[in-house]
């Protein structure tokens, strides 16, 4: 018996139906979730890391925006243009660093 894979309902596309549907308050909101969703996603992979190792997370994330913008030629300018119309979450993050082992 195959397992089925779980598979996430998109925020945007969800976001998207409601704002087309005049909800726009309530899309909006939907993506703005959608944000904060993988915003923590990310934000709990990536931490706690050495404090020297920033450099190479932000290497990393914009290594990842580019390959998706080659799988998703647009994404970037798309993302660009959704950036002006929401409210970005905050992001409370409390940066963990481990202290580098002196050997």
């Amino acid at each position: 018996m195959k397992s089925k894979e779980r598979r996430m309902r998109s925020f945007v596309a969800r976001g998207n139906k409601l704002i087309n549907e005049g909800k726009t308050p309530e899309g909006m909101k939907m993506i703005e979730r959608g944000l904060q969703y993988y915003s923590d996603r990310v934000l709990n992979a990536i931490n706690p890391h050495a404090k020297e190792d920033t450099v190479l997370m932000v290497l990393v994330l914009h290594h990842l925006i580019n390959e998706m913008d080659k799988c998703q030629p647009g994404v970037k300018e798309l993302a660009d243009k959704m950036s002006k119309c929401i409210v970005f979450p905050a992001l409370d993050m409390i940066v963990k660093i481990k202290k580098m082992n002196e050997e």
